[in-house]
């Protein structure tokens, strides 16, 4: 049981050094508006993840091609999450602190909620990118569906706790924000990303 938890929380925690328009989104929003709008974006975030990671794994003609193909599903998913990772070694930011101007048109805090939401959900390598992950853990026979849900669990909150930090950080982190701090954060990630990947190949030939 704790092999899945500590899996899914090192996957949060490399997610969480991502950087894109959700992260400046949510720094932008906790520094105009305050932390709680911020984390209702947050939540936002996190429920379109948590819906793309149903559609992934739980989907019934995805778990009937689990049935026959887990080999070579959990070997395309492993490479998905290596090519996401390879792509984000060498990604360039190209966006600015101060790119996201966002006018305080919040009438409810839901209305944050639903930017995050839906900014989450029509990104559609979000959906590829936890295919990618829900591959290699089909193909992984001593993965039960209670140690699947297990690690979703832990790799969501994760990322919803450190979008909170961020969002609770966001004065310090707005001052450290330069291009060279983004790029070597977006390399970081993408290592980190990428041996993820492998190592859930190497679990699924061991």
């Amino acid at each position: 049981m704790f092999e899945p938890i500590l899996a899914g929380v090192t996957l949060g925690l490399v997610l969480a050094m991502l950087v894109g328009p959700i992260f400046f989104m949510l720094l932008n929003t906790s520094l105009k508006k305050g932390f709680k709008p911020a984390a209702y974006l947050a939540f936002g975030v996190m429920l379109s993840d948590g819906i793309y990671i149903t559609i992934a794994y739980f989907g019934s003609t995805y778990i009937s091609l689990i049935q026959t193909q887990k080999i070579w599903i959990g070997l395309g998913g492993g490479l998905l999450m290596i090519g996401f990772g390879i792509a984000n070694l060498f990604k360039k930011p190209t966006i600015s602190a101060d790119a996201l101007e966002l006018p305080d048109d919040s009438k409810t805090l839901w209305i944050d909620t639903g930017k995050g939401f839906m900014m989450n959900m029509l990104n559609p390598f979000v959906l590829l990118f936890w295919m990618g992950v829900a591959g290699t853990l089909a193909a992984k026979e001593h993965f039960s569906n209670t140690n699947t849900i297990l690690f979703f669990m832990a790799t969501l909150g994760t990322i919803f706790s450190t979008d909170l930090l961020k969002a609770w950080l966001a004065t310090r982190l707005k001052k450290i924000i330069r291009p060279q701090f983004l790029l070597w954060l977006n390399r970081l990630s993408g290592i980190g990303i990428i041996l993820f990947g492998c190592k859930m190949l190497f679990n699924i030939f061991s």
